[in-house]
C-alpha cells in the first residue's frame, strides 16, 4: 500500500501544477515539497511558501460529507472494475448511477462490487450495443441506474457520474478558508519571504465544486498572506486564470 502522505502531496502537486499553468505571472524557480507551508518557491527574489488548500461544500447536519461518499463510490468502481478485468468478460463501458446520498460500510465494498460485475456480465450475454439495468433489477439500496455499452475498445471503463444540484459559493465560505488559515500564516514566514495561499476547486469532483459569483470573485477579503488566490480546475476550453482575491 503506498504511502499516505506521498499520495496527498502527489494530489497537492497536481492542482498547483495546474494553478501555474494557467497563472502567467507565476514566477520562475524552482518548486520544492515541503510541510506548512506545502510548497517552497525558490526564485532569484527569495522564497514564496505556497500552501494549498481545498475548497469543499457543505453538508448538512447529520449527513457524511460529499466527498467521504465520493470517496466510497470510487472504491466500489474501482474494486468492480478490478474484477471485472480479472474476469475475462470482453472490455465494457459501465457508468454506475448512485443515488445522491449513497454511502455503505467498507465491509460492504466488495460485495457490492460483486453485484455490479455480475450485472454487466450478464448484460454482455445479450446482443444488444447498450444495455440499461434499472433499480428493481439491481437489488442494490442506493443504486439507481447502470448504463452498459460494448465499445469498440481495448480496455474496459467504469465511472460513477454524479449530478447534483450546484451551489454558488459565497463570500462567508472564503472568509472561513481565509481566517482558518491565516492563523500558520507567521510559522510559515520563518521560512519564506512571501506567503502565498491557493484556495483550489475542482469541477470534476461534486464536493469541491460550485458557481462562482462575479460579486464573490471582486468581494474586499481580510487575511495575513501576501496573495491569496481562487483557483477553479475545469474544462479546458472553459479554464480561467486563477482569481486574486482583494484584500483590506
Amino acid at each position: 500500500m503506498r504511502n499516505v502522505t506521498s499520495v496527498n502531496k502527489e494530489f497537492e502537486l497536481f492542482y498547483l501544477e495546474k494553478f501555474k499553468e494557467n497563472f502567467k505571472n507565476f514566477p520562475q524557480g524552482d518548486v520544492c515539497p515541503d510541510e506548512r507551508p506545502d510548497f517552497l518557491l525558490k526564485t532569484t527574489n527569495g522564497v514564496i511558501g505556497i500552501e494549498l488548500t481545498h475548497f469543499y461544500r457543505q453538508t448538512p447536519d447529520g449527513r457524511l460529507p460529499l466527498q467521504q461518499r465520493e470517496s466510497v463510490r470510487r472504491k466500489i468502481i474501482s474494486e468492480a472494475k478490478f474484477i471485472y478485468d480479472e474476469s475475462g468478460f470482453a472490455p465494457v463501458y459501465v457508468h454506475v448511477h448512485f443515488g445522491f446520498n449513497f454511502c455503505c460500510r467498507s465491509s460492504e465494498i466488495k460485495r457490492v462490487a460483486e453485484r455490479l460485475v455480475q450485472i454487466v456480465g450478464c448484460s454482455m450475454l445479450a446482443h444488444a450495443q447498450t444495455t440499461v439495468v434499472r433499480r428493481d433489477e439491481i437489488q442494490l439500496p442506493g443504486i439507481d441506474l447502470l448504463h452498459i455499452k460494448k465499445p469498440i475498445m481495448a480496455k474496459s471503463y467504469w465511472s460513477a457520474p454524479l449530478a447534483s444540484f450546484v451551489p454558488n459559493l459565497l463570500p462567508d465560505q472564503l472568509q472561513d478558508i481565509l481566517d482558518r488559515k491565516s492563523r500558520y500564516c507567521e510559522n510559515y514566514r520563518s521560512k519564506c519571504d512571501q506567503t502565498w495561499l491557493v484556495i483550489a476547486m475542482d469541477r470534476f469532483r461534486a464536493s469541491s465544486f460550485a458557481l462562482v459569483p462575479e460579486s464573490t470573485k471582486h468581494h474586499v477579503y481580510s487575511h495575513s498572506f501576501d496573495s491569496a488566490f481562487l483557483f477553479l480546475y475545469n474544462y479546458t476550453d472553459e479554464q480561467e486564470a486563477p482569481c486574486l482575491l482583494n484584500r483590506c
